[in-house]
């Protein structure tokens, strides 16, 4: 009977597994009766014991504490308080040692060894307590100055103190005999178990390996052959063809290897191509989602940044064309690797200014706020390696400039999809949140800070961010104030400016401008707050109209 390649493989792969499912089998067995073993040792015996140790520390405490007590002519009420805080103590300890048998209690037949420790447990138990009870007669005898009943009762705690030394050692003995042999059955179960899947596995590789030295001979030379195109291609060597020897399954394999070969040669020399003109990612969903690039979209909640260079148009007027193009290409790397290693997606570059965004398919719906304004502290980060190469790289020439960002990050619905015509298309995001972030970074320019948020993206962002909130405004082209928030890198001190701003939407000016003013003393200087002692300034002349929200247009772009 002539077997193809297939029925050679499964053939082997059917004896090796029968023989793997039998030792699995028998070694599940097994090692659940050794798991058992030693769960009751970790779960019974070694907590008991660390709990009988406590309850003999404590009542060792309690006995000299008592021994002290008496020997006093006054009651001190540090030492009644320390011995009632024991008292609980070792109750709570009784109670944790007791919880540790309640599993066995609810089983019809608990096992002989776990009942016989709960009964040991229960003699201590027992002995505490006539010892508590007999502590409290002479304590009270003590306080009433009953010196005669007080005498003859003393010796007698000392007694029942040494009785329940005794049931605690008789206790620790039993736990330690019962815990040695458990772990003498799991150690006993473990050597026996070690001994069978020994044989089995040696069983399983001597037949797996005999048959699979019958049909490797002929296999060999092909797949070396496919071995070696292999690595070839994993070392990046994309012209490896490898020769068609035969005409079997191999043969097969190796012609489409071959094929594969030149798919992954076009879509890498594609890849590495547009790869430079927008994001990796993108390009990837377009070579394997033909979908992807029909014209259409769907509503999904994003988050969009834009980051733009401070001052670019005197910038430019400084510097020669091509050191204008190196410099402007500089900020565009550090800001990329910015957005790129906090999982963003690179829209576009605008001139000076950078648009990029997050959310799915790129990144989970619940994280794409926090990856932006991760990004944009990591922006400011990277700027200050953009202004030492601007500085070697311009010389002189960069003393005069002054380099600097704005960013404005703003979360919503967006529309997310492809959009264009037949000759040209763009995958991008549209919409308000999206024309939000664009305004709310050139709103950085009128109260001189670096980041501004949109409220959505505050709250979405929560606890992973620091962030302290700015302003109540209205931007161009929205007729709803938007709340927005500034971006700082640590936890704000904001007690001053919060009542400043509370006492300025209330229109109470001179609480506002005191609490203001507070916030620009010699100590501290902060733009925000002398925004707000001009616009106070400005309302105390234009008073504000009726039914004023504290909000403040913006109606420039």
């Amino acid at each position: 009977m002539h077997l193809n390649i297939a029925q050679k493989i499964f053939g082997i792969a059917v004896v090796v597994l029968t023989l793997m499912v039998a030792v699995a089998v028998f070694s599940i067995h097994l090692t659940a009766k050794i798991s058992d073993e030693l769960e009751t040792v970790v779960s019974k015996h070694l907590p008991l014991s660390d709990t009988i140790g406590h309850i003999n520390v404590k009542m060792l405490e309690q006995g000299l504490l008592l021994q002290r007590l008496f020997v006093l002519p006054k009651e001190s009420p540090q030492a009644i308080s320390r011995i009632n805080a024991l008292k609980g103590a070792v109750n709570k300890e009784f109670i944790k040692a007791h919880e540790l048998f309640k599993a066995e209690e609810q089983l019809s037949h608990s096992p002989v060894e776990i009942i016989s420790l709960e009964r040991s447990l229960s003699m201590v138990e027992r002995e505490y307590r006539s010892f508590e009870k007999h502590a409290l007669e002479l304590m009270v005898l003590h306080k009433s100055g009953n010196s005669v009943a007080f005498e003859v009762l003393l010796p007698e705690l000392n007694k029942q103190q040494d009785s329940i030394d005794t049931e605690i050692a008789n206790l620790r003995r039993h736990v330690e005999s019962v815990a040695e042999l458990s772990v003498k059955r799991a150690n006993g179960d473990e050597k026996f178990l070690l001994a069978v899947n020994a044989g089995l596995t040696t069983i399983a590789t001597v037949l797996g390996l005999g048959l699979a030295a019958i049909i490797t001979f002929a296999l060999v030379r092909n797949v070396r052959n496919l071995l070696h195109g292999a690595e070839a291609v994993e070392e990046g060597d994309l012209d490896t063809v490898v020769p068609i020897m035969t005409h079997d399954e191999v043969g097969r394999l190796t012609a489409s290897f071959n094929k594969m070969v030149g798919g992954l040669k076009t879509k890498e020399l594609i890849k590495d191509t547009f790869g430079k003109y927008m994001d990796p990612r993108i390009v990837t969903k377009l070579l394997e989602d033909p979908d992807f690039t029909h014209i259409g979209g769907e509503r999904v909640e994003m988050t969009v940044m834009f980051i733009d260079l401070k001052g670019f148009t005197s910038i430019s007027e400084k510097l020669p064309p091509d050191d204008l193009v190196r410099m402007i290409n500089g900020f565009f790397s550090h800001m990329t690797d910015a957005i790129s290693s906090n999982s963003g997606v690179v829209d576009k570059f605008m001139g000076d200014a950078v648009m990029a965004y997050w959310g799915p398919p790129f990144t989970s719906p619940n994280e794409h706020a926090k990856l932006a304004c991760n990004a944009a502290l990591t922006a400011l980060d990277n700027l200050n390696l953009f202004r030492v190469d601007a500085a070697e790289n311009l010389g002189l020439q960069s003393d005069s400039l002054d380099i600097d960002l704005r960013i404005g990050i703003s979360t919503g619905d967006m529309i997310l999809g492809t959009i264009g015509s037949k000759a040209s298309r763009s995958f991008t995001v549209m919409g308000d949140p999206v024309n939000l972030g664009s305004r709310l970074e050139g709103v950085n320019k009128t109260y001189g800070t670096r980041i501004i948020l949109s409220e959505r993206t505050r709250e979405l962002a929560g606890k992973a961010i620091y962030a302290r909130e700015l302003d109540l405004i209205r931007v161009q082209g929205k007729m709803e104030p938007t709340r927005i928030f500034e971006l700082l890198d640590a936890e704000p001190e904001a007690g001053r400016f919060k009542a400043g701003l509370l006492a300025y939407r209330n229109q109470d000016w001179e609480t506002a401008k005191h609490a203001f003013k507070s916030c620009t003393n010699e100590t501290s200087t902060d733009s925000i707050a002398e925004v707000y002692l001009n616009r106070i300034a400005y309302l105390e002349a234009n008073p504000p109209v009726a039914g004023w929200d504290g909000g403040w247009d913006f109606r420039a772009k």
